[in-house]
């Protein structure tokens, strides 16, 4: 057994960099006991050992067979249903739950045999299903949980520009991409995986259910006051709490959450987002819009479904409190302030159209007819009849949101060089500058990947990218390759910082896209294949990084990790496109509406996307004479309004104004749309509920159930939508139309919240 040295943890007063993870000395709160040196974090201490067995395997038969064989049947199932109406994915928390009974029979069937020769004999069966081999095996399976973004180039190009990709050039286009971004993990790690203040929240869940699977139970959680033993919970006069075990905790919220999501999931959908204000006066536009928490505002809707809660942000148990506030005053600012402010004084002609959605549309109020501006056998705007018919428009909800985007960045650039600008020269300087945690120590037994690998990889994937773009019809120029690497490499480590300690994902999509609208206008794939690429880049690199903090975690060697990780990218990435090739050559009408559910929403987002920023450009839709001129402003405006805050966080460091993270701020209202509104209300009421009044006055509860509590929820949801989804959905099994399943309209019950006020399209009651 490999731990840390026995002595008292002095657990330090740790600079704030506006991620305020509080440290005991901090917060009040006790410091754990014992022998183990631990975190200086507590969320951190409820959820991960202190300590590490350096004997357990990690890399085995079981974990390489079931890595491979998971891989392949998930990237089968999430690509099959990613084109769906209402897409169907099967995340971590599924492959974990199934990937452990599995694990355990094959250590139960499999024969104690050594087969290979030389330095290559291995075990087929070395005992008992470890912790580590879960953990590896999870990870290289979760690499097919999110679909290959590539794809959705792949089906844009064959359904907006009738380009047909080949299996080569498809090839190329998905691994280079996915692969490119990995690359860069090795230059973050110093940044953000060793320091402990980098947390990561969505590990946390993550870690715990590893641990509660496995009977492992963290030392912070043992201090709640009991253990996983029968002896334990012998006394009958002990509180039910006391009592109460980690895992069957996780059993009993598991069984509540499976057998409550048959209601919003089947046969209560209302429960998704109920939205009272519009059942006010169903007869009113404006009540619609003001109430209806799935196609407006929000204004006092709120959910009563898990999933909902969930199904754009993370789980609102590992987020701390003050992002949770730092997000709500951002979605109150955009959504509940801006977007009516803007949209009752006509401003964007926002009365013409809807309040909230991603449709296109022309200056008479109708669906935009793309087609008749461009150059259909060159795939470009023929700008002598773009300006004969109409400038595209949009709704304000989504002209705002791009406003939000553009600010979100801006925020992001200024907030990361105020707060974390010498930290980062000091690391650049010195790899191993700082105080290691109790975790970074227990890594040092493993040896590191060498920045090599790294190197060579992208050597590797940007050879496969440069072939990709040099001979196939992709119309990107080699030198935009350059430029997506750069692009990626200035805004990889800011939004590394915002995600390490919020699990918010930002995107740098939006300004890929205005970058090569401005370079190249008028080229639509130009614009979606540099959109890729350095998006891609990003996802990638965090994704990566994001896995090294588990394997840090849960103490797995990195070069194992890394290897799994890629080989499950690749093998990923290869069923995606296959899947893809089958649907197309299967499905009539497939990504078109006459193919309903096969619709392919994702894509056709991104189809408008390219025609926004690709085929009219953003020098055109943002110009002088377009009513969106403005929008550009949001980037400086985000860019500068981490400035004052930072000083006044100089002036008074003590003070709440370190709680504020204009960054996280511009996050509140990043999911909009195509999220529902009447979850961001919901999810912070959680949040504070949970890390807030709970954690403050029931800590020891809170240090030994919170995070098994949101994978008990999870876990449930995830098993109960698979059930439902093969069982009855995939059969076309409908439940009885009833008041709270109505069989016509939205389920929310605001009829009127997507009619448009003006226009050629407006509800005249």
């Amino acid at each position: 057994m490999f731990t840390a040295e026995a002595k008292p943890r002095e657990l330090k007063d740790e600079p704030f960099s506006a991620d305020p993870y509080m440290t005991d000395s901090e917060s009040g709160i006790e410091k754990p006991t014992g022998v183990f040196e631990d975190s200086p974090i507590e969320e951190v201490r409820a959820a991960v050992m202190p300590s590490d067995d350096t004997s357990l395997p990690s890399v085995t038969v079981r974990s390489t067979v079931l890595g491979l064989i998971f891989t392949i049947v998930l990237s089968f199932i999430n690509q099959f249903f990613w084109f769906r109406a209402q897409p169907l994915t099967v995340g971590i928390l599924v492959i974990q739950l199934v990937l452990f009974p599995v694990g355990k029979l094959l250590a139960r069937v499999l024969p104690d045999k050594q087969v290979g020769f030389g330095r290559f004999t291995f075990s087929l069966n070395p005992g008992d299903f470890s912790v580590k081999e879960h953990v590896l095996l999870t990870i290289m399976a979760n690499s097919a949980a999110t679909t290959a973004m590539g794809i959705d180039i792949i089906v844009i190009q064959r359904q907006f520009f009738n380009l047909h990709l080949s299996w080569g050039g498809g090839f190329l286009l998905v691994i280079s991409s996915q692969i490119l971004g990995y690359s860069f993990a090795g230059l973050l790690r110093r940044f953000l995986v060793t320091p402990s203040s980098m947390v990561w929240p969505v590990n946390l869940v993550n870690s715990t259910l590893f641990n509660t699977l496995h009977g492992r139970k963290p030392p912070a959680a043992e201090d709640s006051g009991d253990d996983d033993t029968d002896a334990n919970a012998a006394d009958g006069t002990q509180p039910f709490w006391k009592r109460m075990t980690r895992g069957r905790f996780f059993v009993l919220v598991f069984a509540c959450s499976f057998v409550y999501y048959w209601l919003p999931g089947y046969i209560f959908p209302l429960l998704v987002s109920i939205s009272w204000v519009c059942w006010i006066d169903k007869k009113s536009v404006t009540v619609s819009q003001i109430g209806s928490g799935l196609h407006g505002l929000g204004i006092g809707s709120f959910a009563l479904d898990w999933n909902t809660v969930v199904s754009f942000l993370p789980t609102p148990l590992s987020i701390p409190v003050w992002a949770h506030l730092n997000m709500l005053a951002g979605f109150v600012t955009f959504i509940w302030v801006l977007v009516p402010a803007f949209y009752w004084t006509n401003t964007y002609n926002a009365k013409m159209f809807p309040i909230y959605n991603t449709k296109l549309y022309d200056k008479w109020g109708g669906d935009y007819n793309t087609s008749s501006v461009m150059v259909l056998d060159k795939n470009t705007l023929d700008k002598a009849a773009y300006d004969k018919y109409s400038p595209v428009f949009q709704t304000v909800f989504f002209a705002l949101c791009y406003g939000q985007g553009l600010a979100a960045l801006g925020a992001i650039v200024s907030h990361t060089v105020l707060y974390h600008g010498r930290d980062i020269v000091k690391r650049f300087k010195d790899a191993r500058s700082g105080e290691d945690d109790i975790h970074a120590k227990l890594m040092h037994a493993y040896k590191e990947v060498p920045d090599w690998w790294y190197a060579a990889l992208l050597v590797v994937a940007f050879a496969l990218a440069m072939i990709l773009i040099t001979c196939f019809p992709v119309d990107m120029p080699w030198w935009g390759l350059f430029l997506a690497l750069a692009l990626a490499i200035a805004f990889t480590l800011p939004l590394g910082l915002v995600m390490a300690i919020t699990s918010q994902t930002p995107s740098i999509s939006m300004i890929a896209e205005w970058v090569m609208g401005v370079v190249l206008p008028g080229r639509p794939l130009s614009n979606l294949m540099f959109k890729n690429f350095s998006t891609v880049i990003c996802q990638q690199a965090l994704g990566l990084t994001q896995d090294l903090k588990l394997g840090h975690y849960m103490k797995i060697p990195p070069r194992e990790l890394f290897i799994f990780q890629i080989v499950g990218t690749v093998v990923a990435g290869i069923v995606n496109l296959a899947t893809t090739n089958y649907l197309f050559g299967h499905i009539p009408d497939v990504c078109t509406e006459a193919g309903y559910p096969w619709t392919c929403p994702n894509a056709s987002t991104w189809g408008a996307g390219s025609i926004i920023w690709g085929v009219v450009g953003p020098t055109e839709y943002f110009s002088s004479k377009s009513v969106y001129h403005s929008v550009p402003f949001f980037l400086l405006i985000g860019f500068l309004i981490p400035i004052p805050v930072y000083l006044v966080y100089r002036w008074r460091p003590q003070s709440w104004v370190r709680y504020i993270h204009i960054p996280v701020f511009m996050l509140g209202p990043a999911p909009y749309p195509p999220a529902p509104t009447s979850e961001l209300p919901t999810w912070v009421t959680i949040g504070v509920l949970f890390n807030g009044i709970i954690k403050r006055y029931y800590t020891r509860w809170w240090r030994k159930f919170n995070y098994v509590l949101s994978a008990g929820l999870d876990s449930g949801v995830a098993i109960a939508a698979l059930v439902i989804f093969f069982a009855l959905q995939n059969q076309d099994t409908k439940f009885p139309a009833w008041w709270g399943n109505p069989a016509d309209g939205p389920v929310d019950q605001c009829p009127l919240a997507k009619v448009a006020v003006q226009g050629v399209n407006a509800y005249h009651g």
